[in-house]
């Protein structure tokens, strides 16, 4: 379809020089040239459209992930701080679901696609708002690592991992709601 574009963008070029040129307007020949062009343009654009619109619904859930914290502070209880926040922050990411390697092929699509976009014209607000669910992505990764390096450090320390009591994969998190649900069960059947 690039090609086939490409060769009408010269085509119009040359029939607006010369109408220009002539001081005239377009044959019935050139008008069928241009028509054709702007078909293929408004094909293009839809399709294009349509591509942005399915990459923003998979990846709208990672838009507002923001960066973890870090720090440089000696202070144990600021460094405890930022600690707990990534690890808080970690934990609600993976209740909702969100998972990088079940975003990952819809960002290294994104990430394939969004020049173009930028070039073909789509729409300057979409194409934002990819790049913020795309940024979300990339911070749910360093999110995912920071709190994974954070844990294998306090684990050679001899301390608890962070993410020890909380399942990371949606099947641990469903049994663990599971076993929720039937120990109180238990409980209500038993009077307490």
């Amino acid at each position: 379809m690039n090609a086939e574009l490409a060769a009408l963008d010269k085509a119009k070029y040359a029939i607006s020089s010369k109408m220009l040129e002539e001081d005239r307007g377009p044959t019935p020949q050139e008008q069928r040239v241009l028509d054709s062009r702007t078909a293929l343009i408004k094909t293009r654009n839809e399709a294009r459209d349509r591509q942005l619109a399915n990459m923003l619904h998979a990846l709208g859930p990672l838009e507002t992930i923001s960066a973890p914290k870090t720090t440089t502070s000696r202070l144990a209880s600021v460094q405890q701080d930022v600690m707990q926040f990534n690890a808080s922050k970690l934990r609600s990411a993976q209740e909702q679901g969100l998972q990088p390697a079940k975003f990952a092929r819809h960002y290294a699509r994104a990430e394939r696609r969004l020049q173009s976009l930028r070039d073909s014209g789509a729409p300057f607000t979409n194409v934002q708002r990819l790049q913020r669910m795309m940024e979300g992505y990339d911070n749910l990764v360093n999110l995912e690592n920071i709190v994974r390096h954070t844990d294998d450090q306090l684990q050679r320390m001899g301390g608890p991992r962070l993410m020890d009591s909380m399942p990371t994969l949606p099947e641990e998190r469903t049994q663990m709601r599971e076993n929720d649900y039937a120990e109180q069960e238990e409980a209500m059947r038993n009077g307490y």
